[in-house]
């Protein structure tokens, strides 16, 4: 009786301890490498990723840790490659728009260790080993009274397992994509109930986000209103090619040729309405200012209709 008396006060003693802390997702990335052609490596990355745990700060442990990456966030320096990745031959984010990896408890006071975690990529949950690197917990530059958790995860998975087998074979043999991929997790992670510091890299706006609510399994609510994911594209299918060169020969030649013609109209104009306006017996002063006035209307109604034209606006 007494021992179950001792386990309870225990559990309860690291409940009261515990704190609840989400991952920055201002500064926070998952990276990774795969082998190209055999000769080389390409490299990309995830820009969304939320998450949680709760921290005990008298134990130093961290339990229930969850991570999510947006698929659809993915980058790889190259628009067409992203769409590809995007799609069903890989991660098909449309479908699966997050990768999930928990973790159950871990020993933030040793400084680096090995340990598993479950990642789950389109539905096929596999235990991977990785390198837990803790760097700490710092004190924040801009306000000393917040703090932050900085640690690094990387590990090595085969892409295969989670059914991400598109490959292609080339004429001398080998294909086009190593079946391992190396990655790393740059995690910083502050108390859920404190307010990030104002800096030069995460600039609060004052104005209420909008969220986009997502079905995720492990979520909590609270998460789901922490963070802005509303950029996360859905339509994954679209392949956003790079922005077209608006530069225009024949833009060029028209906006001179229009200029031309409205600037020697205008001072048509101008000659004929000042004179018209002294035949009307006003001052030479007067006539000129309203001749003046009613030019730069002219000239301002020109250039907005014909600005098509030469190439600005829709």
């Amino acid at each position: 009786m007494l021992k179950i008396i001792l386990i309870l006060i225990t559990l309860f003693s690291s409940a009261i301890h515990a704190e609840n802390w989400v991952i920055n997702d201002q500064h926070t990335q998952v990276q990774f490498k795969i082998g190209y052609m055999g000769v080389m490596e390409v490299s990309g990355l995830f820009t969304k990723v939320r998450g949680k745990f709760e921290y005990d700060p008298t134990t130093k442990q961290a339990k229930n840790i969850l991570f999510q990456i947006a698929t659809n966030s993915i980058q790889t320096h190259n628009k067409k490659r992203d769409g590809h990745l995007k799609r069903s031959d890989f991660f098909y984010a449309k479908q699966f728009p997050w990768i999930e990896a928990s973790i159950d408890s871990i020993k933030l006071e040793q400084k680096e260790f090995k340990t598993n975690i479950n990642l789950n990529i389109k539905e096929n949950l596999k235990s991977v080993p990785v390198t837990v690197t803790v760097i700490g917990i710092k004190n924040d530059p801009w306000d000393e009274s917040k703090q932050s958790l900085f640690l690094k995860i990387s590990g090595k998975v085969d892409r295969k397992e989670f059914g991400l087998t598109w490959n292609k074979k080339m004429d001398q043999g080998g294909y086009l994509l190593s079946d391992d991929v190396s990655f790393t997790v740059n995690v910083e992670a502050n108390p859920s109930d404190q307010k990030l510091a104002f800096s030069r890299f995460f600039l609060p706006t004052g104005q209420k986000p909008k969220y986009t609510q997502v079905d995720a399994k492990k979520i909590d609510k609270d998460l789901e209103d922490k963070f802005d994911f509303s950029e996360v594209d859905q339509e994954a299918d679209k392949v956003q090619l790079s922005p077209k060169n608006n530069t225009n020969p024949a833009s060029v030649i028209i906006g001179f040729v229009i200029f031309i013609l409205i600037t020697g109209l205008s001072i048509y104009i101008k000659i004929k309405l000042q004179k018209m306006l002294i035949d009307k017996r006003l001052s030479t002063i007067k006539a000129e200012i309203i001749s003046d006035l009613i030019l730069l209307a002219f000239v301002l109604v020109a250039f907005a209709l014909t600005a098509p034209l030469m190439g600005y606006g829709n």
